[in-house]
């Protein structure tokens, strides 16, 4: 049978398993079962929620780090770009006006995983949304391209006002 081997013996081993690629590995695959199993809509409302309660307590981290989460359009981007980068993405500032934020990025936190499963782009929805709504009193997110539907990156608008045009979600203080 060969001799017991102890935990210290595999750390040669040359696997690609850490913790946020463990972790990015259950989220995908649990909307992926959520996807194939319930449909779209309902893990995309499932992955939405888990996006508003994650939203919500990186918006009080920030608030809290900052004394106040600013109110500057140039400030949340910072912060929405920030947040990305600390979670493994690569998103960077398109442009910003006092109406919008538009984010693109071409490294998803959820790696070349997520593509094929468009709910988990709930989770940037709700996140964006919960931040820039926490500060603002007001946000509507689209996400105009995503590498999880075959684009070769993502492509996100994060509207400031509301001026009743556009497609996304909606967010209120």
């Amino acid at each position: 049978m060969g001799s017991v081997k102890r935990p210290d013996d595999f750390m040669s081993v040359n696997i690609d398993l850490n913790r946020p690629e463990f972790f990015a590995d259950v989220a995908t695959t649990l909307a992926g079962e959520l996807e194939d199993t319930i449909g779209l809509v309902e893990a995309s409302s499932f992955v939405g929620q888990v996006g508003e309660e994650l939203g919500a307590s990186i918006s009080r981290r920030y608030g809290d780090a900052l004394g106040g989460l600013p109110v500057e359009p140039d400030a949340l981007a910072g912060i929405l770009s920030d947040l990305k980068r600390r979670i493994g993405g690569d998103f960077d500032v398109e442009s910003v006006s006092e109406t919008e934020i538009i984010m693109v990025n071409t490294s998803c936190p959820f790696s070349d995983r997520v593509k094929g499963r468009p709910s988990l782009c709930m989770m940037t929805t709700n996140v964006f949304g919960r931040i820039v709504s926490d500060a603002r009193g007001y946000a509507r997110v689209n996400i105009d391209k995503a590498i999880a539907t075959g684009h070769p990156g993502c492509r996100v608008r994060v509207s400031l006002i509301d001026d009743h045009a556009g497609d996304g979600f909606e967010f209120f203080r």
